[in-house]
């Protein structure tokens, strides 16, 4: 399983990120830390994230964040 997945750069785990709410535009208020990543049975790349505040949900695609 890889430990590094693509967005619009490299994304590891234990980065700071953000949840993207339109792509490009990462939601300051919902920040976190990235705990994991699983590749899942079609191929996408799920995100594990531990956030700051509750809001998002824990496993997330990882398009759907970006580093903070």
């Amino acid at each position: 399983m890889p430990h590094s997945a693509r967005s619009s750069y490299e994304i590891h785990i234990g980065d700071r990120v953000a949840y993207r709410l339109i792509p490009g535009e990462p939601a300051h208020e919902a920040t976190g830390k990235l705990i994991g990543l699983v590749v899942i049975q079609n191929g996408q790349i799920m995100a594990d994230v531990e956030w700051d505040r509750l809001g998002p949900p824990k496993r997330l695609k990882v398009t759907a964040l970006t580093k903070a």
